[in-house]
């Protein structure tokens, strides 16, 4: 018997897809980019929400999945059977959001050495990133912290070299976090997002020059977040990953064709600002594929990922995403 593989011509299969509408995903939102063959239906929910829906139910066919997390499901991919893609629909700088509370005495991230920290949980993306930076350009020994962490982790893991106590309460853990710094259980913060407390002041008095020569020495603009689909999915319909791919790259194409005539934003100097960034980061900073600028993010993140003992080593790359179907070099 003769097997004829399906193609997406002939074949349209229902995806439902989890993720945020981010300006460079909004065309996907709105069906202004359709992927070929794919009848796609997008949801969102909350950060740790969609994550422990994805992680730990399998609740969606795609899904736009904290790296952190998915790094912490890479020990055992037999229970969580999902694979990433090479889509990273979320990237952000992370010296803005270290926060120091008003009063602690706390002036640098090594004075943090014995004190108490807040965070969402260990394995939060936004917390490796943090932490790393923090051991490895600023001389901060994270072994020697207390960190109190607001929600438990989505992804069971042993960090024993690491002083964390989960506090697992009430509320949401980004209120949870302001609410330590309010009481005074925490000399500073390691935060996802803008801390909107009197307490709180930014560890860096010039957080985005801070930020911008980070990138100058480093090259390196922190990837969040990536795309996985189910395994079955991956196995039953082979050609989903490269059409699914292929319409984010053309949703976040136009995106960019936007900026070069950003009269859609609000804010006042949004050309300008364009204009910086350009020159700094290059044509497109929401870069996807294994390209060299986004394999030595990711090895930077697994680095740090392992030295604080999200996952039990240091995998490679090509390892943990799928790259048998999906083909990134015209977009490069």
């Amino acid at each position: 018997m003769v097997h004829i593989a399906e193609h997406p011509s002939t074949v349209t299969v229902d995806i439902t897809l989890a993720c945020h509408e981010y300006e460079w995903t909004k065309a996907l939102w709105d069906g202004r980019i359709e992927p070929e063959g794919i009848n796609l239906t997008t949801v969102d929910y909350t950060n740790p929400e969609r994550f422990n829906r994805m992680a730990n139910y399998r609740e969606f066919d795609a899904c736009e999945m904290s790296m952190g997390s998915y790094l912490a499901t890479r020990s055992d991919p037999e229970a969580f059977p999902f694979t990433a893609i090479p889509l990273f629909p979320s990237r952000k700088f992370r010296h803005a959001y270290i926060y120091k509370r008003v009063g602690s005495g706390v002036e640098t991230l090594g004075d943090l050495e014995g004190r108490n920290v807040g965070i969402v949980n260990w394995q939060t993306t936004t917390g490796i990133w943090q932490r790393g930076i923090a051991r490895e350009r600023h001389g901060l020994d994270t072994t020697q912290v207390n960190w109190l962490a607001a929600k438990p982790e989505i992804v069971d893991l042993d960090a024993p070299s690491y002083d964390i106590d989960h506090l697992d309460r009430p509320g949401r853990s980004l209120h949870v976090v302001e609410d330590m710094i309010d009481a005074g259980e925490v000399d500073a913060v390691f935060h996802p997002v803008f801390l909107d407390s009197e307490n709180a002041q930014r560890l860096f008095e010039r957080p985005v020059e801070t930020e911008k020569q980070y990138y100058r020495e480093t090259a390196i603009f922190p990837i969040m977040h990536t795309v996985v689909l189910r395994d079955s999915l991956l196995e039953e319909k082979p050609w989903v990953p490269q059409k699914l791919y292929d319409a984010f790259e053309r949703a976040k194409q136009q995106a960019l064709d936007r900026l070069e005539r950003p009269r859609w934003s609000p804010v006042i100097w949004s050309g300008t600002y364009a204009e910086e960034q350009q020159e700094l980061i290059g044509d497109d900073p929401w870069e996807y594929g294994l390209t060299e600028w986004n394999v030595n993010t990711l090895e930077t993140l697994i680095e740090y990922a392992n030295e604080q003992e999200v996952i039990p080593e240091a995998y490679d790359v090509e390892d943990i995403f799928e790259t048998d179907h999906v083909n990134t070099r015209e977009y490069r």
